[in-house]
């Protein structure tokens, strides 16, 4: 394999890895062009950045095909894969892009007056027969090379706020979240006996004057066009909304039984930053930039960025907050020519984090953060990892369980995939429970008030409130890697486990809503080969499968699914061990069935 560019003054570097390598480029330039000679035709994945911040699967057979912010691409040639890994290192960023020949790459600063690129980190290749395993060891390798704290999700501590159930604002009141809303909430999971443990105040219940002015019956997408070009006056509660502060909203939803309350914020304070004429732009003057269009948002320089999120997170933590989610992470596009991206994204990431860890023990949810320059500058541990929910929709489920399926092979590596919140009495309620379980992130609602469906949430979670959590986050099956399964006539497998048990969620997500087909065998779920008893939660049906057979499965249409968990016989016997009225029982050590 070559790598070729009409730019002389590029310099390749390769580092032999365990079944591959890494390469290392330096030049001339801010953007740096350049390919790897290898054949065009053969079925791949990609993982593509679609927008400024969220990432999605994409296939193919031809590369010249390939999306043009590629961050990551498995090719399958026959029983062999080939897996490619584009990183951010401490300057320049590399993305795979379509190319007339081969695998093309852009390395680049987003920043014109740096153009010297001394050896950064572009890129790592690996080969073999194992997709999964594959993608496992590229991901050990970027943190062991990148040096920079990035660590595998194995070696994370999930905050203890997301061992349990909760709810956000967000779809039940979006932009007109209010005091006495967020409690009316918290009394009606009281009195249905729904043990939510967290609630997250989401967008927007700051001072943003202009939010108020929007009718309430604005259809949605002008709604969010509206809020996208609204600044913050203050960070403080809507004094219309929260009329008595947020410290007075915060402890009367723990009053009311929610007893940890997160808060919502974007980087940039509000979407288009901060109001010139507001107190909180006075107030972090000395932590901000203007850009040339006008916006007022969070310096790229490390040492302001840290002050701006400490300033804020202290803020919540005196107003009786116990974590924050932290949106609109992937904004550096906003910083071209102000500083390189490699730059601005560690010195914005490592601000939330310590501001986190220093407030919050380090319960933070990152949002809007998939692409690599926050992916591999990131040490906290939970990032959501799709776009927004969109409730009462058939088009979005699948678009959905697509995204966060795939991209567990990705960020899932290092980080606990948050899959969003969902409502309990939407027509994918049971679907969508059942991805939150097996994800192995955490699981929230946002029902709007009234509406909270109980029977929906018994399933997740013990009696207390606990979910019952897989090891990894969630991924497809190694035979759904380089093909559509929504246009294919195959079964969708979602893969996960507790230790050498196994769970599978087995889905049609064919878009004509036809008959599928297929099989599924314990190992698939990333636990050894051998004897395994097995019990399907929707059917009950149970058994024993011993080395090397597998379940033959048909589900009818898109409405018809399954879930799988596995227990080595020599652990068990015949007897399925788990509790059966729990999707993730597998995962609680119990010495006979629960009855349902």
């Amino acid at each position: 394999m070559r790598l070729n560019s009409d730019n002389q003054s590029i310099t390749f570097e390769t580092v032999q890895l365990q079944g591959g390598f890494a390469c290392y480029v330096s030049g001339s330039g801010d953007r740096l062009a350049y390919r790897a000679d290898v054949p065009d035709t053969a079925d791949y994945l990609a993982i593509e950045n679609h927008s400024p911040f969220w990432c999605r699967p994409f296939w193919g057979q031809s590369l010249t095909r390939l999306p043009q912010r590629v961050q990551a691409l498995l090719i399958r040639r026959g029983n062999t894969y080939t897996y490619w890994l584009p990183v951010c290192d401490e300057t320049y960023k590399t993305l795979i892009c379509g190319a007339e020949e081969g695998v093309g790459f852009c390395t680049y600063s987003n920043c014109h007056t740096v153009t010297t690129c001394d050896r950064q980190l572009a890129f790592l290749c690996l080969e073999g027969a194992d997709p999964l395993a594959l993608m496992k060891e590229a991901a050990r390798e970027v943190c062991r090379l990148l040096d920079n704290g990035l660590r595998l999700r194995e070696e994370k501590t999930v905050p203890e706020v997301f061992n349990y159930l909760g709810w956000c604002s967000w779809d039940s009141m979006q932009i007109r979240v209010n005091h006495a809303g967020l409690v009316e909430k918290a009394v009606e999971f009281r009195n249905k006996g729904v043990p939510v443990r967290f609630a997250i105040i989401d967008d927007m219940w700051a001072d943003v004057p202009h939010l108020n002015e929007i009718p309430a019956d604005t259809e949605f997408g002008k709604m969010v066009s509206m809020m996208h070009v609204s600044t913050m006056r203050a960070f403080a509660g809507d004094p219309k909304r929260f009329p008595a502060g947020m410290k007075a909203a915060i402890e009367d939803v723990k009053r009311e039984g929610i007893p940890t309350v997160g808060v919502w914020f974007p980087t940039t304070g509000y979407w288009s930053g901060l109001d010139p004429a507001g107190s909180e732009a006075e107030r972090q003057r000395e932590n901000t930039v203007t850009l040339p269009n006008g916006q007022i948002i969070v310096s790229p320089d490390g040492e302001k960025a840290t002050r701006y999120f400490d300033d804020l997170c202290s803020r919540i933590k005196a107003w009786g907050g116990d974590f924050v989610k932290i949106d609109n992470q992937g904004f550096h596009t906003r910083f071209e020519n102000v500083a390189p991206i490699g730059a601005s994204a560690r010195a914005i990431q490592r601000g939330i984090d310590q501001a986190a860890d220093k407030h919050f023990d380090g319960a933070l949810i990152n949002c809007m953060g998939m692409p690599s320059e926050c992916m591999f500058n990131r040490v906290s541990a939970v990032c959501r990892c799709s776009d927004d929910f969109m409730p009462e929709s058939r088009e979005w489920f699948a678009k959905n369980i697509l995204q966060c399926a795939y991209n567990g092979l990705l960020q899932g590596q290092f980080y606990v995939n948050d899959w969003d919140m969902w409502w309990t009495d939407d027509e994918q309620a049971v679907k969508n429970s059942l991805c939150r379980a097996i994800s192995g992130g955490p699981i929230y609602v946002s029902d709007k008030i009234g509406r909270t469906n109980p029977a929906i949430l018994k399933p997740l979670c013990t009696e207390d409130g606990r979910i019952i959590r897989p090891d990894e986050s969630a991924t497809p099956t190694a035979d759904c890697l380089t093909e559509n399964p929504t246009l294919t006539d195959r079964i969708f497998k979602i893969r996960n486990r507790f230790g050498q048990r196994g769970v599978c969620a087995v889905f049609n997500i064919h878009a004509g809503n036809q008959s599928v087909s297929g099989t599924l065998s314990p190992c698939e779920t990333g636990i050894g080969d051998g004897d395994y008893t097995y019990y399907e939660h929707f059917t009950k049906e149970t058994g024993v499968l011993r080395a090397g057979e597998c379940l033959q499965i048909t589900l009818q249409d898109n409405d018809d699914f399954r879930l799988y968990s596995f227990v080595p016989t020599g652990e068990c016997g015949d007897t399925y061990p788990g509790r059966t009225d729990l999707f993730m029982g597998v995962g609680i050590r119990e010495t006979k069935r629960e009855s349902d």
